[in-house]
């Protein structure tokens, strides 16, 4: 018996630095939070115009022609600009050093993916954080950087902050998304078996390495279940064997039901 689907691994968590690492005497903190707010009034006013477009008889008649270069052209269209503000984070990060630029760094990677903010975000990671420590929560929002970079722009990155941290947190963040995007071409139709094989292999190695640098922290929950499932969980594996017991108490093994045909029920109560 062979898997059919690989179980793609959680998303990762996108969160900004805490409040408490902010040094709260930091002259321009004020524009931080007018930042915070004003893309938060954008992101409302995009939602709002959004929820009007879908009305729409041209909205609807895109959908019922399935016309999706339309539909994302249309959407497009009332999507909140985010460069503006991405610009403006960049500059208030120049202002500031250590815990106080890497959290506006952390909210800019997080939530302008435009190629012209994620690439002053790592430019600046590139000059004057890659040794701190709490570049590790910014790391924690890869996943959003890597939408402007691109996915080789990314590794890049990602492979100065493994080779030059001298921490084990932003290591293995880095580690952790790596094995992530590889783990994202064991899901692509186009990719043939051997890449496939080659992305999954390549992925278990860096978890491996990651592991005990997450220890204690949250991200080795992350990392435990992901490394599964590259070692386990990729198309054409045998599917681990599932030990259980009946409905009469009867034990049974998944592996009693090779090369036999199964059905399985799946029902429950809400």
């Amino acid at each position: 018996m062979t898997m059919t689907r690989s179980v793609l691994a959680g998303l990762l968590v996108s969160v900004m630095l805490p409040a408490q690492a902010v040094d709260a005497s930091a002259p321009k903190l004020a524009e931080y939070e007018k930042l915070v707010a004003d893309w938060t009034a954008a992101q409302k006013a995009s939602q709002a115009a959004l929820k009007e477009l879908v009305a729409t008889e041209e909205y609807k008649a895109a959908v019922a022609a399935k016309d999706n270069k339309k539909i994302t052209e249309l959407r497009a269209s009332v999507a909140a600009d985010s460069k503006p503000l991405g610009a403006r984070a960049i500059a208030l990060a120049d202002q500031h050093k250590g815990d106080v630029s890497l959290q506006v760094l952390a909210y800019a990677a997080k939530n302008f993916g435009d190629a012209d903010t994620a690439n002053g975000v790592a430019e600046r990671i590139e000059k004057n954080h890659l040794k701190d420590a709490a570049l590790a929560q910014l790391l924690e929002n890869a996943g959003g950087l890597s939408r402007g970079l691109g996915p080789d722009a990314t590794n890049k990155l990602l492979d100065r902050v493994i080779a030059t941290s001298p921490h084990a947190l932003p290591k293995a963040w880095a580690m952790f998304s790596q094995a992530q995007m590889l783990l994202g071409v064991t899901n692509k139709k186009d990719a043939s078996d051997a890449d496939k094989a080659a992305a999954a292999e390549k992925a278990a190695r860096l978890l491996k390495a990651a592991e005990p640098l997450a220890a204690g922290n949250a991200l080795a929950d992350r990392v435990v279940p992901m490394l599964f499932e590259a070692e386990h969980l990729q198309i054409g594996m045998a599917v681990p064997d599932i030990v259980g017991e009946d409905v009469d108490g009867v034990a049974f093994k998944l592996s009693d039901y090779r090369g036999k045909v199964v059905v399985l029920d799946y029902w429950g109560f809400w």
